[in-house]
């Protein structure tokens, strides 16, 4: 049975589609792999940055800064930054969570958040500096699986800080400071062992409290 012009038409289209597809390193059905990038700090601003990101299980740097409403829980691949992590100024975001990232390589920093409420790192096993200054509406960070900080650990200047959640973290190679927070209450911190040295100046947290996170650093 001889075949229609049109069937040979349809054909030929079909063929093209599968070497374009072929040329682009995808097949038909399979999705194209995500452009994570490899060599330079990804700056994430909008939405539309973040849907970019969302596939990548790694990055070598992640600045987040916007004037827009942020939601970062879409980052639920991402485990490494061999980088540092910035966080700020934002002035729409009421909360960061990044709820796989296990490993930041550089430093992380938190500063210049306005509304920011809550900043969420349940994985997070281990960091370089941590830095967390001057974000107003700040309650509650919760780094509950972070173990070691290879640097110093400086929360400071955060206006409505309450809860400060360090659950498993057994060692600081730097300092630990704690100063400027008014409203910091509760800093749970039940193993830790080792800071080079400890500086503390939060009115409403125990002098209990206070005492036995001095008593981490050497005897001078």
């Amino acid at each position: 049975m001889r075949r229609s012009r049109t069937d040979g038409a349809l054909g030929l289209r079909a063929l093209a589609l599968a070497l374009a597809l072929a040329a682009c390193g995808a097949t038909p059905g399979n999705p194209v792999a995500p452009r994570c990038p490899t060599d330079r700090t990804v700056v994430l601003a909008s939405q539309a940055d973040l849907a970019r990101l969302a596939r990548c299980t790694s990055a070598p740097g992640v600045t987040i800064r916007s004037g827009a409403a942020l939601d970062t829980s879409v980052l639920h691949a991402l485990v490494t930054i061999t980088g540092d992590l910035v966080i700020g100024p934002t002035v729409g975001t009421s909360e960061i969570m990044l709820g796989e990232l296990r490993v930041v390589g550089g430093a992380i920093r938190v500063a210049g958040n306005t509304l920011m409420h809550g900043l969420l790192l349940p994985r997070l096993e281990r960091a370089g500096r941590i830095e967390i200054d001057g974000n107003a509406a700040v309650a509650t960070v919760s780094l509950p699986r972070l173990t070691a900080v290879h640097g110093a650990l400086r929360i400071t200047d955060n206006a409505s800080l309450e809860l400060v959640d360090l659950s498993m973290l057994r060692e600081i190679d730097q300092e630990l400071a704690l100063t400027g927070d008014p409203e910091l209450a509760l800093v749970e911190a039940p193993v830790l062992k080792a800071a080079a040295s400890v500086q503390i100046e939060v009115p409403k947290l125990s002098p209990e409290a206070a005492d036995r996170l001095r008593a981490v650093a050497p005897t001078p």
